[in-house]
């Protein structure tokens, strides 16, 4: 195998383990200990991944984050938790979209509906374009990694606003509450569901309990688990909160 398939292959299984160990990577690529140690060095210098202490290898923060990257992962769930999502909407909406990955599959699901979406999410413009759904994009500087707007401009017009239903996703659900990994989303958030009459969290089963992840990725808190009218997830997520009254499981019975 040639090192640049090789390296691929190593990186798509650190995205999947989120921590992987040299071991594992030896016993998967089947390759000399040295080999592997050049294959990471290299990855790392890339700045792709970042290597641990104790043998243990990470994704980098922001690669983790970036908006293409994290349109693959648990693509299966984040479809099914939309499918159920866009059942609790109607004809005549004016909607707020979160700028996340979980979000964007939402859109072909909407396709069709009378309804206004209003995102500052720069990766959903061109499906929306392309499903001809009446979109409002909140404009201010733009985070390219991201893939947002964000700034004063925006809290501006979200204060004028005022949304039927607001569907946003998060970084982690725990008892401590449901954060972001960006500051500025974060806040966004916080005024989006002051402005809401309904609001939908949408969350695939990574985001729930993994304490790692929250103080890792997860800083900033932007509500309570009884803030949502609904939080959907699936059947795989290991729910341990406390409350649990407004938590709506999604499965393939429901396409």
């Amino acid at each position: 195998m040639i090192p640049y398939v090789r390296q691929n292959q190593i990186l798509s299984y650190v995205k999947m383990k989120q921590i992987a160990y040299i071991d594992d990577i030896l016993a998967l690529t089947k390759v000399s200990l040295p080999t592997v140690r050049r294959d990471l060095k290299k990855l790392q210098d890339e700045g792709k991944i970042i290597l641990l202490n104790g043998g243990g290898v990470r994704l980098n923060e922001e690669v983790e984050h970036s908006v293409i990257n994290r349109l693959e992962i648990n693509s299966e769930e984040k479809y099914l938790i939309c499918n159920k999502a866009v059942r609790y909407i109607e004809n005549n909406e004016f909607i707020y979209l979160g700028p996340g990955t979980t979000e964007n599959y939402m859109i072909g699901l909407l396709a069709g509906k009378n309804i206004t979406v209003v995102t500052n999410g720069i990766y959903h413009v061109p499906k929306l374009v392309e499903c001809k759904i009446k979109t409002i994009v909140i404009g201010g500087q733009l985070d390219h990694n991201y893939g947002i707007t964000y700034g004063p401009e925006i809290f501006e017009e979200i204060d004028r606003m005022n949304f039927s239903t607001c569907i946003i996703g998060a970084s982690a659900i725990t008892d401590q509450g449901i954060s972001s990994f960006d500051r500025d989303v974060s806040v966004i958030n916080r005024k989006v569901l002051s402005r809401s009459r309904r609001s939908i969290l949408i969350a695939d089963s990574s985001k729930f309990n993994d304490s790692s992840k929250f103080n890792a990725f997860s800083n900033h808190v932007f509500a309570q688990l009884e803030d949502f009218d609904y939080i959907i997830t699936t059947a795989k997520a290991d729910i341990k909160v406390k409350y649990t009254d407004n938590i709506v499981i999604a499965d393939a019975s429901d396409l």
